[in-house]
């Protein structure tokens, strides 16, 4: 029996799809952001099912909590994608010289 060297990218360990030849940063953007928003989505939706009462007992602060964790995070996200500012242009001085 013959044994085959698989290595697989971390990409790949992720479930995430294959790398494309000669891929442009912004293409493969696309392609891991679609990937990875469609999981994202789908994992916030199955959010809705514990809403059932039938199956579930919460209380209103813990739905608020629930959800501050989530939009605190959405939030930290959010500010790494915010363009960077250039410090302000500020000059040393030693005050005014007599």
């Amino acid at each position: 029996m013959e044994e085959t060297n698989v290595t697989m990218t971390a990409a790949e360990m992720q479930g995430e799809p294959a790398a494309k030849e000669n891929e442009t940063k912004a293409e493969k953007f696309i392609r891991i952001g679609e990937y990875r928003m469609n999981k994202a989505v789908d994992a916030i939706g199955r959010l809705e099912n514990l809403a059932n009462r039938s199956s579930y007992e919460y209380t209103q602060e813990q739905v608020d909590a629930m959800f501050q964790a989530l939009e605190g995070r959405v939030a930290e996200v959010k500010s790494r994608f915010a363009p960077k500012k250039a410090p302000e242009g500020k000059s040393f001085s030693f005050g005014a010289i007599e």
